[in-house]
């Protein structure tokens, strides 16, 4: 009899029920995975990349002499579009784009953003059914989530750090959402990351992914709609394996992240301050290498520990069964009325600002890179 290989921590994952999404935009990842994963997502950041990238100087060469005297963020659209299908051979879904965060507040800027979108995409024969667009969550990209959702364009709820806004994308009639595990800035600053063993339980995020998943299950056994949960911005591998417990249906994975998962088919036994950037691949030469003994379909705490973190958020610093949480029955789409919530919850009003500033910059990365060669081919 022939033993077959022992899955990878990724084919694990993805065995559990939780889907891989790639968070990238070089099909090459996608390619590089053991299956086709579900859906490749980007973001200003990942587009500039591949505005860049050696192997597209040509495609970013003609478009721009196509569209000579086009606006750059059109050009934008429709570079975006074009590296977007040549991933969809390579994926089961969706692949994903992010609106201008700098409109995150202007509800029909978004909405025109986003049919821009649809349009580029159609034209180079990705149809509406393998697309979706990434809305931060406030009132204005609720509210456009709504209208775009009856002219058939999908959304996603991003920059999403609460149940008030999980609640909002529900109700927004969005595809799905993006609860951020961390802050952006956890993962370039050490000290805002919580290096702990069992992020499902010790993570001061859990809480609020298990708030999440309750307020669905109770939203989905009620017949309403419910957003997919596609869990982001996990900083380790420890951390993906652990989204299986707080209810994430699919999980967007860095490709520092995804290497890790492909390179192992056990978790190294915790040891702080041992996973802060650092890649698994490099210590698998390592002598007296110990293993955790768990593996991604196995619980790794109990159904009380887990009940606790329903009553408790330790973001807000409030510890005990005296939690509010948000109301489904409040009408987040009525104006005003998601922003006042995320204004007055200290995490999602200081995480929103970092996350549209974030993206905001890398967009202005791309708008003079995109000038600037305007400039040069169509002079």
């Amino acid at each position: 009899m022939i033993n077959k290989p022992t899955p990878t921590l990724l084919e694990q994952l993805e065995n559990s029920g939780v889907g891989v999404d790639v968070d990238a935009g070089d099909p090459e990842v996608a390619k590089s995975l053991p299956f086709k994963p579900h859906d490749m997502t980007s973001n200003q950041i990942l587009v500039h990349e591949r505005i860049i990238a050696p192997e597209n100087k040509e495609l970013v060469e003609k478009t721009i002499k196509e569209m000579k005297g086009a606006d750059w963020k059109d050009i934008h659209i429709v570079l975006t579009a074009r590296f977007h299908a040549m991933v969809i051979p390579h994926i089961q879904g969706r692949v994903l784009a992010q609106v201008s965060t700098s409109n995150a507040y202007n509800k029909q800027a978004i909405i025109e953003h986003a049919r821009k979108y649809r349009d580029a995409y159609n034209a180079e024969g990705v149809s509406n059914d393998r697309f979706c667009i990434k809305i931060p969550t406030t009132t204005a990209g609720v509210q456009a989530a709504a209208e775009l959702y009856k002219e058939g364009i999908r959304t996603l709820g991003t920059s999403l750090f609460s149940l008030h806004q999980a609640l909002a994308a529900a109700q927004g009639m969005m595809l799905s959402i993006s609860p951020y595990f961390n802050e952006v800035r956890a993962h370039v600053e050490q000290d805002l990351w919580p290096d702990v063993e069992d992020p499902a339980t010790q993570h001061p995020f859990s809480a609020r992914m298990i708030h999440i998943r309750d307020a669905y299950a109770k939203l989905r056994a009620e017949g309403k709609h419910v957003p997919l949960n596609k869990a982001a911005s996990c900083v380790t591998a420890r951390e993906c394996m652990a989204m299986k417990e707080l209810g994430a249906d699919q999980l967007t994975i860095l490709i520092g992240s995804l290497t890790d998962l492909l390179t192992f088919d056990r978790l190294p036994v915790f040891v702080k301050g041992n996973e802060w950037q650092k890649r698994y691949k490099d210590i698998i030469n390592k002598p007296n290498i110990q293993w955790a003994n768990w593996q991604a379909p196995e619980p790794t705490v109990s159904k009380k520990r887990m009940a606790e973190l329903s009553h408790v958020d330790p973001l807000s610093k409030v510890m005990s069964k005296d939690l509010k949480l948000a109301d489904p029955d409040v009408d987040y789409l009525a104006d005003g009325v998601l922003d006042k919530m995320n204004e007055e919850d200290e995490v999602t009003r200081l995480r929103l600002k970092d996350a549209l500033v974030l993206f905001d910059g890398a967009e202005n990365d791309s708008k003079k890179e995109i000038q600037r060669l305007q400039a040069l081919y169509n002079n």
